[in-house]
């Protein structure tokens, strides 16, 4: 007899579900699982609790409701694994890990274009690409004098901070490259980084010596305002910092500091603290400060990539086979 399971998601954001569990992964799911007719939104649990009492897995995304052990006992009290078809599961995991309930998430694939991203704009920075549209606006050959004076991608040093998923994605997209990586990481072995072809480096030696800096570090206490003036000051000229991990990390006034100290240096920022930047943040208005919009995530089709991956772990749950991608509460205190 097949496990009863349910796709629940935030009133407001079904259009998050579905495309994060296309026709095609739900089809997958349905011959896994007793899969209730509809989704399942926070404003019916009252009415549907009857029906969700046998519910033994959870199919979610993006924005998914937050509830209380006290309501996951009320609303589901035979549930035994949560599947996440999205990244980060910091804000919601912790009561279900409590009562024993296993959560699984998506983050593997998540990291997939952030990694894309990432090295694309590694290469870029290279190039002087940000600023160069800018000033060719007002001036030519200024414009090409900057990117000339930039390391281009030959040789030049690049440092990745943070080794974990992420950022040794980006180590390996970057291979492709004749690239010199610096990687700052407490927990990067001495094996691990032969094996990765990259230099261990200190916070101060990569801001100090390379052409861009990419952060990919986790969201911890003690990284909370880790990219701080002391590092930011010793950006070379025509240095790049980029940053797809968490805004937080970086002390804003710090870095508008450094930036108007130089502006042949570059920031660009898909994630910041608060996000968006205040309306009146100086961020919004520096010139050499290229803000986007957390794009480097997931984006249109590439969100069905969770989903697949999803799918895959729940054949795997089914089987009774280790799961790649399952959080425990020990991992929680040093995810994203």
């Amino acid at each position: 007899m097949m496990e009863q399971a349910v796709f629940f998601y935030d009133a407001g954001r079904r259009s998050y579900l579905d495309r994060a569990y296309p026709q095609p992964v739900r089809e997958r799911l349905e011959r896994l699982f007793d899969v209730y007719p509809q989704p399942v939104n926070e404003t019916q649990l009252d009415a549907l609790a009857p029906a969700l009492r046998s519910v033994r897995v959870m199919f979610t995304s993006w924005w998914l409701p937050e509830l209380t052990q006290e309501q996951i006992r009320r609303y589901f009290p035979s549930l035994q694994v949560v599947f996440y078809a999205a990244g980060s599961v910091k804000y919601f995991a912790e009561p279900y890990l409590r009562l024993g309930i296993r959560v699984v998430s998506g983050w593997a694939a998540n990291g997939v274009p952030v990694a894309e991203y990432a090295a694309a704009q590694i290469v870029l920075a290279g190039k002087g690409f940000f600023q160069n549209p800018r000033r060719m606006q007002t001036d030519y050959e200024q414009a090409r004098a900057y990117s000339d004076a930039c390391t281009g991608n030959y040789h030049a040093k690049v440092g990745i901070l943070g080794a974990g998923a992420v950022g040794r994605r980006v180590i390996r997209l970057l291979q492709a490259y004749e690239l010199e990586i610096w990687v700052y990481d407490p927990y990067l072995s001495d094996a691990d980084a032969q094996k990765l072809q990259v230099q261990k480096h200190s916070l101060e030696e990569i801001f100090s010596e390379c052409a861009v800096i990419s952060n990919h570090v986790a969201q911890l206490p003690e990284t909370r305002g880790m990219i701080a003036y002391a590092l930011l000051h010793r950006m070379q000229p025509y240095a790049t910092l980029l940053n797809t991990g968490r805004g937080s990390q970086i002390v804003e006034a710090d870095l508008i500091r450094a930036m108007q100290e130089d502006k042949t240096r570059t920031a660009v920022l898909d994630v910041t603290d608060p996000e968006p930047p205040l309306p009146d943040s100086p961020l919004r208005t520096q010139e050499n400060i290229f803000l986007t919009t957390h794009i480097a995530g997931s984006m249109g089709g590439e969100i069905g990539r969770i989903g697949e991956y999803i799918a895959q772990e729940a054949e795997r749950y089914c089987a009774g086979e280790p799961l790649r991608y399952e959080i425990t509460l020990e991992k929680l205190k040093n995810m994203a």
